[in-house]
């Protein structure tokens, strides 16, 4: 098990918060030899200073401190800053009781005295907790297949990019993509060509949006969507023609790709509805596309154009 925590070791950036001076330069030369970045603060109100003013994975603080003590901090913490893991330590173990703290909001709680080993013990085990947390946040919005974030994932992403247009003005498109004749395909080769045709579709999306700006969804089956902000009518129409060509280049006979474009549009007052609103319409420019237009085609909502 001591090796196990040893391999699964992450640097933190760790803010140690005690007033007695001696003990925060004991702590923090202890964690910086296990290779953490630490800094530290006298009491609550420096803490609540120095983590406006840097980001932090742990704090590691002392409960009995004067003007803000560590109730006070952690509540603070837990308020604004919820990313941040807390280690509370205290000698008056009458004065504050393991689940107050806890309940408030500290990932775990050690009693002075203590040993450096002790500390760094609990460091490891919230540490991994954490990773496991984010671990299993990715695979909640992740489909497993392609890696592209999953339908309830576009959801949010979808919400976050409608406040941004409409805060500043700019233009969002949501593309809807549905692979022609995938069942033939799928009954003809089998599942697992099937299978390989949904990842290649996943890598071929991914390749052609702007990194840090696009966002590709798996959203069933094997219909896809994308959310592009900030494009014009035509430029959007020309990355989905791309998209489209880049497709028919596969050679996944006899399959072909279809796309439903729509912008976001300010129709009804609420966001929600807007964002619905736009997937309709996405949704019935797929459909004629595929319906109408005889597959292997983009289509644009008409009240996109």
């Amino acid at each position: 098990m001591k090796g196990e925590a040893q391999n699964f070791f992450i640097p933190q950036t760790i803010l140690v918060v005690d007033d007695e001076p001696q003990v925060c330069e004991i702590l923090s030369d202890s964690l910086v030899s296990h290779g953490h970045d630490v800094d530290s603060a006298a009491d609550g109100f420096e803490a609540v200073e120095k983590i406006k003013d840097r980001q932090y994975n742990l704090v590691i603080t002392d409960m009995d401190m004067p003007r803000m003590d560590g109730m006070e901090l952690i509540k603070y913490i837990i308020s604004n800053h919820p990313d941040i893991d807390i280690i509370a330590i205290t000698g008056h173990i009458m004065k504050y009781k393991y689940t107050d703290v806890v309940s408030a909001g500290a990932a775990d709680f050690i009693t002075k005295p203590f040993t450096l080993n002790e500390l760094e013990a609990k460091l490891n085990r919230v540490v991994r907790e954490r990773h496991l947390r984010v671990e299993l946040e990715k695979l909640a919005v992740r489909d497993p297949l392609t890696g592209l974030s999953n339908r309830r994932c576009f959801q949010d992403i979808a919400r976050k990019e409608a406040i941004r247009a409409v805060r500043y003005q700019h233009s969002l498109f949501m593309f809807f993509l549905d692979i022609d004749h995938f069942k033939e395909y799928n009954d003809l080769n089998g599942h697992q060509a099937g299978d390989a045709l949904l990842v290649e579709t996943a890598k071929l999306l991914n390749g052609s949006i702007r990194d840090e700006v696009d966002a590709a969804f798996r959203y069933g089956g094997d219909e896809f969507v994308l959310l592009l902000p900030h494009l014009p009518n035509e430029q959007a129409l020309a990355v989905a023609e791309r998209i489209r060509e880049k497709y028919s280049r596969l050679e996944f006979a006899p399959t072909t790709l279809s796309i439903g474009v729509s912008r976001f549009l300010e129709r009804s007052g609420t966001i929600e509805q807007d964002i619905q609103d736009m997937i309709l319409r996405s949704d019935g420019a797929l459909y004629q596309a595929k319906k109408d237009c005889g597959r292997n085609k983009v289509v644009i909502d008409q009240f996109s154009c």
